[in-house]
């Protein structure tokens, strides 16, 4: 009987050893503990608590110093140097800042975006992420309403933070308009690459999102129905001809021209990740 009861002991320890690094690196990965406040590199780098991650309250701006300060790099001038290439692979630091009032950070790749926010001890966010901080943000609907609400019928971007109205549940600013914002995941696409003629700048509302008609035609372009299964409530967007295309970057939320295309559920999918353009900036999460 000792024996049967030391042998029930030596298990039960066994399995909570062997347990224990599970549990460590399911908490790891579910991000910062519950009633943690988020907070960013410092006091200008602001970031908000989304469920269980931190997500920078403010459309990212570029800087030359890792405390937002130096050299800005926002709306394309000045352009990034040479030492920070499209391809990502940097030789001079360049740092990712959630700050109130910067321009937000466009002509950019989706890999200098991701390394932007690495070198700020930050990641892009996944799509599904991206969705879920954008709940609640107004939608211009059929209004395309700039104005009062988002960023989504004007000449061109603000800078972050300057529609105070434009705000999701979760306390994120400009989800909706402005600038798309490049995520973490890539879709086939339909392989268009930077220098073609497909790499223009070009938006197309109007197609009816699977969505509440709160939301009404939230923009949906440039996934490839060969991949996806072709929709009717995507419009049957794509052709067959894309299957063996270039990965896509996946951009959400629209730009401040797409009026009623832009929204929550907008997702602009028909640029590579090697691409960048005038509308296209991000924003980073930890």
């Amino acid at each position: 009987m000792k024996m049967l009861n030391v042998l029930k002991v030596a298990c039960a320890v066994a399995a909570i050893s062997a347990a224990a690094p599970t549990v460590a690196l399911a908490s790891a990965q579910a991000g910062p503990p519950t009633g943690v406040r988020c907070r960013g590199n410092n006091s200008d780098d602001i970031m908000v608590r989304v469920g269980p991650l931190c997500v920078d309250k403010y459309e990212a701006s570029v800087w030359s110093n890792p405390n937002g300060t130096g050299t800005e790099y926002a709306n394309g001038s000045p352009r990034y140097p040479t030492t920070f290439p499209v391809n990502g692979n940097w030789t001079v630091k360049l740092y990712a800042m959630s700050k109130q009032n910067a321009g937000p950070a466009v002509f950019l790749t989706w890999f200098q975006a991701q390394q932007a926010c690495a070198l700020s001890g930050k990641r892009l966010l996944t799509n599904a992420e991206w969705q879920m901080a954008a709940a609640g943000t107004p939608d211009p609907g059929l209004a395309g309403d700039g104005v009062t609400t988002c960023n989504t019928n004007t000449s061109g971007p603000r800078p972050a933070g300057t529609s105070p109205n434009c705000v999701s549940n979760w306390g994120v600013n400009d989800m909706v308009g402005n600038v798309q914002e490049w995520v973490a995941d890539w879709i086939q696409g339909p392989g268009r690459s930077p220098g073609s003629s497909g790499i223009t700048n070009n938006w197309s509302p109007g197609v009816q999102a699977e969505a509440t008609p709160t939301y009404g035609k939230d923009s949906i372009v440039g996934l490839n129905e060969a991949y996806h299964g072709e929709s009717p409530q995507l419009g049957g967007v794509g052709d067959d001809s894309n299957t063996d295309g270039l990965p896509a970057g996946i951009a959400r939320g629209g730009i401040w021209t797409s009026r009623e295309g832009g929204g929550v559920f907008a997702l602009f999918a028909e640029h590579t990740p090697s691409s960048l353009n005038n509308a296209t900036g991000f924003r980073c999460a930890r």
